[in-house]
């Protein structure tokens, strides 16, 4: 029986989620949602996270700088141009971890850690599989050592089982939405003449790992690009931000295409392909995760976005297209 979906004060909901789970994981909010960024630096806050929480695992940062990193966060100076190797050089050649909701994180962190005490304070867990930059100088370099670095799902996955749940803690984990899939998707090809041809499903993520291995996860979509007024009407009614749990909802049994309608590229038959979701044979949304973040129509949300001083930089500009050109994603000299 199909139930609406009701709100729940979110950063209650969350922290009760991890009275019966040792690991919840949040999506990041399209990389660069500033309301989702407000709700976790507003969860952090929260007097009882840190009693019940003890670390937070992040897309967002090069595990190869975690010594740093842990440094950080416990109140240790650390040069500015050190730090923010955590973030520029990740194994992703883009810019979208240089926007000041990432590196916010880090320090909000370190702030609410002043108020702990160091047996209570959150530890950070860079997620990213180590690379060096600093050995790369082609396209062949990078290659090796991305290879080398391992896959950036089953990486954390192992950090997770390594720092947290070997050791009886509990963490937040912050990642992309499409890293948290509990199950395949199935894609189809925008161009109708290759809707039969055999696309690859996405790889496991870290939920659906971890769950392969007995480890229950709670999960929280955080729809940032699609309006659920179109799913369940009264939504337009919800305090923002507020949790829902979705199960046997309306939010629940739709497709998993009505929350990312995006495509997709794929090289095929060598070419460049894009692909959707195929609404009719992917999983619905309650089989993919427990709950949704509202934080308001689409329209109401603003974006992070590059400082000015570090996007008119020269260094940095040709740093980001050298490693874009690298990659085969653009940029070059």
């Amino acid at each position: 029986m199909t139930t609406a979906a009701s709100p729940i004060d979110p950063i209650t909901g969350v922290l009760e989620a991890f009275a019966s789970h040792d690991v919840v994981a949040i999506c990041d909010g399209g990389h660069g949602c500033e309301q989702a960024y407000a709700f976790r630096i507003s969860l952090i806050r929260d007097a009882r996270f840190a009693h019940m929480v003890n670390d937070i695992v992040v897309e967002s940062g090069n595990s190869l700088y975690q010594e740093m990193m842990d440094r950080f966060v416990a109140g240790e100076d650390v040069p500015e141009d050190t730090l923010r190797q955590a973030w520029q050089n990740t194994t992703q050649p883009h810019d979208v971890w240089d926007r000041p909701v990432f590196e916010g994180l880090f320090r909000e962190v370190r702030e609410v850690n002043t108020s702990l005490p160091k047996d209570r304070q959150i530890r950070i867990l860079l997620g990213d599989p180590p690379i060096d930059w600093s050995k790369i100088s082609s396209a062949e370099d990078l290659v090796e050592a991305r290879n080398a670095a391992g896959d950036r799902d089953s990486w954390p996955v192992r950090i997770i089982q390594r720092e947290v749940l070997a050791k009886r803690r509990r963490a937040l984990v912050i990642y992309g939405g499409m890293h948290l899939l509990r199950k395949n998707l199935y894609w189809q090809a925008k161009n109708q003449e290759l809707v039969n041809h055999q696309f690859n499903p996405l790889p496991d993520g870290i939920v659906s790992l971890l769950q392969s291995q007995g480890i229950e996860v709670f999960s929280v979509w955080v729809p940032v690009f699609v309006d659920l007024a179109t799913l369940q009407a009264d939504v337009t009614s919800w305090p923002t931000p507020s949790l829902a749990h979705i199960r046997g909802t309306p939010l629940g049994e739709a497709s998993f295409r009505s929350y990312y309608p995006h495509p997709i590229f794929t090289r095929h038959d060598d070419g460049i392909e894009e692909i959707y979701v195929d609404p009719i044979r992917s999983p619905v949304m309650q089989e993919q995760f427990d709950a949704i973040l509202y934080l308001g129509p689409p329209t109401a949300l603003t974006w992070s976005q590059l400082s000015p001083t570090l996007s008119s930089d020269p260094e940095y500009i040709k740093m980001r297209s050298q490693r874009l050109a690298w990659a085969g994603m653009g940029g070059g000299g």
